[in-house]
Formats: structure tokens, sequence, C-alpha cells
């Protein structure tokens, strides 16, 4: 029984795993590249395992200490995962001992495949989710403890490897914008997001903030990692505040609504719209240091739209993600320095 869903899953997870060794990869070298362990990759990827928010993460290890704030922020960066429970909620019962693992695992690809496909007559389908799961979370760890490995072996500037983060969030409103029938969702994310950030570009302007930004430090320390401001107990502590949050948005909607108890239409509604407005927010948040900079986000913008122009025409995650990264990578080293 196990090995007939091992391989009736096996086909539906290979490209996932195309995907996650680069973007794992990418997450491994980053945190390589910002003065941690390989350690800190392995762990992250295997605890946490949502990769936007692993992303984020880095950038939260790398500020003051505050971890009650990035509990909060991985709640928000992850709120779709509630609906993506909500919308499991029937898939999942009677699962037995392999249900918190199958709740745990939740990431998005995991969810798409869980949520869409029919286990192939004579495959139980418990099992056909769980290796689904647990081969994708796999290629994640290894692709992140990889990429770090990797980073401690090979030198090069990775001066620009950060926006890899903000082409999946590109490549994840793309797909979203052509899927939706409704758009008004992700403007609404990109709305907020943008009045959030003219309030921070006017408190700059202000004088409230005096501090380098990330490629401008780079520069200023000659390609160095940034110095990590918090201890070892205060870090794992943030890591800590994120698993927690992410677990949060997984098990929520299953505690709440039991086997039996069924959620309401708003709830329903707000787990159909929500992740639009989700994705659209982080999109412009990962744009808020830019504006700050000598060149205000002129680089990012010439990459986002080559890598949703890239997207919208080969339907390709990886090779969206790559050229996106790549070509930020070439302008911030050679043409805005």
């Amino acid at each position: 029984m196990k090995k007939k869903a091992f391989r009736a899953a096996l086909p539906y997870s290979l490209p996932i795993c195309i995907g996650f060794l680069f973007i794992a990869m990418s997450y491994g070298f980053l945190m390589r590249s910002r003065g941690f362990s390989v350690f800190y990759p392995m762990a992250m990827s295997a605890f946490i395992f949502a990769g936007s928010m692993e992303f984020v993460a880095v950038e939260l290890l790398l500020s003051a200490y505050a971890p009650l704030h990035a509990f909060l922020l991985t709640l928000m960066v992850n709120a779709r995962h509630l609906f993506y429970g909500i919308s499991m909620l029937e898939k999942y019962k009677g699962m037995g001992w392999k249900k918190p693992y199958l709740i745990f695992g939740m990431c998005d690809e995991t969810f798409s495949i869980n949520c869409t496909v029919t286990p192939p007559e004579g495959v139980d389908r418990g099992w056909f989710m769980f290796f689904v799961t647990l081969l994708n979370q796999t290629y994640w760890v290894a692709g992140a403890t990889l990429g770090a490995l990797l980073g401690s072996v090979l030198h090069f500037d990775t001066t620009g490897i950060e926006f890899v983060m903000t082409a999946l969030f590109t490549v994840m409103f793309v797909n979203q914008w052509e899927e939706a029938k409704d758009h008004r969702p992700a403007l609404t994310g990109l709305g907020c997001a943008r009045r959030v950030r003219q309030r921070r570009l006017h408190a700059a302007r202000d004088g409230a903030h005096h501090r380098l930004l990330p490629r401008e430090q780079q520069i200023a320390e000659k390609g160095g990692a940034r110095p990590m401001t918090m201890t070892v107990t205060q870090s794992v502590i943030t890591i800590v505040a994120v698993v927690l949050g992410t677990m949060t948005t997984r098990f929520l909607p299953f505690l709440i609504f039991p086997e039996g108890r069924e959620p309401p239409a708003f709830i329903r509604y707000l787990g159909a719209v929500l992740p639009f407005a989700v994705i659209g927010l982080l999109l412009v948040y990962c744009l808020k240091d830019a504006v700050f900079a000598s060149y205000h986000a002129l680089p990012e913008l010439i990459a986002i739209t080559v890598t949703a122009a890239l997207q919208r025409w080969k339907r390709n995650m990886l090779l969206s993600l790559f050229a996106g990264t790549a070509l930020y990578m070439l302008l911030v080293q050679t043409c805005f320095v």
C-alpha cells in the first residue's frame, strides 16, 4: 500500500522538486551571504517550511530583537494558509496519525496537489497525500541545506540575490491575476501596501529614518555580510516565533472547525479573496527599502517587469525566477552601483 502510494505521488512532486531546489538553494546562498551558519537554513527550512516567510525571516534575524513582531508578521505573510486549511477540512477527515503532519506540511505547492489531485484507483488517499507532503518537504530542506553548503565553498558576489523573494511574489501575483475573475482583492493589497510605503517615505523625509540600506551596506562593507544584531538565544526565539506563527495559520482552522462542523459562508468567502490581497501586499512590501535608495527602485522595477512579462509569456516559474534574479544581480552589480 505504501509503495504504491509513493509511486503514485512521485510524478506529481517531481516538477515541484525542480522549482524547490532552485528557490531553496537561493535561500541557502542568501543565508550564508548574510553570515549565518549552515544550521540556520537547515533548521528553518525543516521547521518553518514556508518559503516566502523564510526569506522574510532573514531580514527579521538581522533586525532588532522583536519576537512578537515576528509572530504577527508571520500571521500576515502566511494568512492564506488559514484558508488552505478551510479548503482541506473535508479531505483531511479520518487521516488518523497522518493528519497532524499533513497540516504541518501544507505549503502552497503541497496544498495545490492534495487539494486538486485524485489518487489513482487502488491508491490509499491518506498515504498518497502523506508522500506528496513528505517529498516536497524533503526537496525544500535538501535544497536549502545544499545552497548553504555551496555558499560556504563557492565565493562570488551575491549582491542582489535577495531579489529572488521579490521575483517569487511577482510570479505568484501574475499567476493569481490570470486565474482570478475579480481583481479587486489584488488591487486592494497593492493599495494598502502602497499607503504603508508612502508613510515610511514621509517619515524618512522628516528625518525619522537615518540608516543605510541593505545594498548600500554591502557596498560600504565591500561585499561583506550584514552583522547580526541578535544573540544566538534571541535568534532562536525569533525563529520559534516564526514557527509558531506558521503553525497557527495551518492548524487553527482544524481547531476551530473540528470534523463535522461546517465553516460559515463569510469565512469561505475570505478564503477565496484574501490570498490575492496578501500576495499583492507582499510584492510591494519587498520594495519598502528600495524607494529610499539612490535609484528609487529603478533596478527593482526593471527586473519585476521582465519577471512578470516572462511569466506571462512562458508560464515557467523556474525560468522566470532565474531570469529575473539574474537580471537584477547584473543591474545592481554593473549598472546601478
